[in-house]
């Protein structure tokens, strides 16, 4: 996704059809990346790197262009690390030059990092937190390809998961999905924009894994 696509988002953004819910602009975010039933532990087990020199988000970008470039990156370079094991809290949003220099955070840090990526490389492309049946919650950055239909990095993989619409992207992520929808960040904390509801969530129970789809790298 391109410049022409970042044109169409402004025109959207002009008629009043993007993110234009108020009470969703206040409404924080919950605590993120908790084990659920669609969300195992985290698989890395790497030890956190010491903070690494400041690279201007503006020279990653031009180095790490892609979705696939920008997940090889996170892959190579990053380590998971749950808010209360980096900082001693429960939720604590790192702003993606923080991100930059230690290297090291949990889910939506690298969602926001991605995003902030790919919209230096012209691409459409958010945060997404989705909250679910049994503990479910994480956050991904989601991109739109040329076609309109949405994709993640999810963490550190790219995820072709095709979704026509945001709730047919929630229910790929996690069926038992309840709330959700595109979060920014607000100081040092997360609050969604723009919300979606699922009227008729999957029990936990009634599924056996995610919806698969292609992973790199």
């Amino acid at each position: 996704m391109r410049a022409a696509d970042g044109r169409m988002v402004g025109l959207m953004v002009a008629a009043g059809l993007w993110m234009a819910v108020m009470p969703c602009a206040a409404e924080e975010a919950r605590p993120v990346c908790q084990p659920g039933p669609c969300l195992p532990r985290p698989r890395d087990t790497r030890v956190a790197q010491a903070p690494a020199p400041t690279t201007s988000l503006d020279r990653l970008a031009e180095r790490y262009t892609t979705p696939r470039a920008i997940a090889a990156f996170l892959h190579d370079r990053f380590t998971f690390v749950h808010d209360q094991e980096q900082f001693g809290v429960e939720e604590r949003w790192q702003a993606p030059e923080e991100f930059a220099r230690r290297h090291a955070g949990d889910c939506e840090d690298y969602a926001n990092f991605a995003r902030h990526l790919l919209v230096r490389n012209g691409y459409a492309a958010y945060v997404f937190s989705l909250f679910g049946d049994g503990g479910y919650a994480h956050t991904v950055c989601i991109f739109v390809d040329e076609h309109g239909r949405y994709n993640v990095i999810n963490q550190d993989r790219v995820q072709l998961l095709r979704a026509p619409s945001l709730e047919a992207l929630a229910a790929a992520l996690c069926p038992a999905w309840t709330f959700g929808g595109i979060a920014e960040q607000a100081g040092t904390r997360g609050q969604l924009v723009q919300r979606i509801t699922n009227a008729h969530p999957v029990a936990a129970s009634d599924f056996d894994e995610v919806a698969t789809a292609e992973f790199a790298p």
